[in-house]
């Protein structure tokens, strides 16, 4: 006798209904990167360059600056003269002829008193305060000078005399470049002590000009021009350079961001 009897079998099982959001989820693939475009840790690490001013990435967190050999070398020579320069401000009559601390540091005074009175006894015994007014705003610039020049030598391992043209003295090199966090601030302080520097340096002339030469007019033309005009001139014309490079670099700095955020 044949059975006509079959076992039974399993019923299905129900499937589970979908949510909306599983439906959402599973029909939406993760976004592929390599087809669709950078992805959002390279767009942070690019490097943006605008007008030759490379803008450092974010990670480092500051921008770059190209230390020009001829403002550096300028502020190498001139901090110390400086230093000098107010000190023997600041300790008149002992720094003056026949004061305890004339020889022999500031002996070539001497003749620069006879020179410029504002440095001589004629402005020490009529009470001039110009002289000592003129050396405090020395000692602001000094210190910030001083600052800048720190905050670059923290970032060591950079010969910053190299350079192969004219260009590149006058205005740096990749090789000079250095960035970090505080080259920004340090940029802008060497800048405001620059422009501190000519302000005060052309006022000192304008005294003399409007004060009918009182203090250098007894001078002649030859004196004048070497011992006077030169000297002092000095502080216009590198003053000037450095503004007009720091100020170039920090304009174009300025542009490049405007530019990155209008993107």
């Amino acid at each position: 006798m044949v059975s006509t009897r079959h076992h039974p079998r399993p019923f299905p099982e129900t499937p589970t209904p979908t949510t909306p959001s599983q439906f959402k989820s599973s029909s939406s693939s993760p976004r592929d990167d390599s087809t669709s475009g950078v992805s959002s840790s390279t767009q942070n690490s690019r490097v943006t360059s605008l007008s030759g001013v490379k803008q450092r990435p974010s990670a480092v967190g500051g921008i770059s600056h190209k230390v020009p050999p001829l403002l550096l070398g300028w502020l190498l020579v001139s901090l110390p003269l400086v230093v000098w320069d107010t000190g023997y401000i600041f300790l008149r009559p002992h720094s003056m002829p026949g004061g305890k601390f004339h020889t022999p540091i500031w002996k070539p005074y001497a003749l620069y008193g006879t020179v410029d009175y504002v440095y001589g006894w004629p402005a020490w015994n009529d009470h001039v305060g110009f002289s000592a007014a003129q050396a405090s705003l020395n000692a602001v610039e000094t210190a910030m000078y001083i600052y800048y020049l720190t905050v670059l030598f923290n970032h060591g391992g950079k010969d910053f005399f190299v350079f192969r043209n004219l260009n590149e003295f006058l205005k740096g090199s990749d090789e000079s470049t250095i960035a970090g966090p505080d080259i920004g601030k340090a940029v802008l302080v060497l800048f405001s002590a620059a422009v501190m520097t000519l302000s005060k340096t052309i006022l000192y002339w304008f005294n003399e000009y409007f004060g009918g030469f009182a203090n250098i007019g007894h001078n002649t033309p030859w004196n004048l021009v070497l011992l006077w005009i030169i000297p002092n001139g000095l502080w216009i014309l590198f003053p000037i350079y450095m503004i007009y490079v720091l100020g170039q670099e920090m304009l174009a700095l300025m542009q490049g961001s405007a530019y990155d955020k209008a993107k």
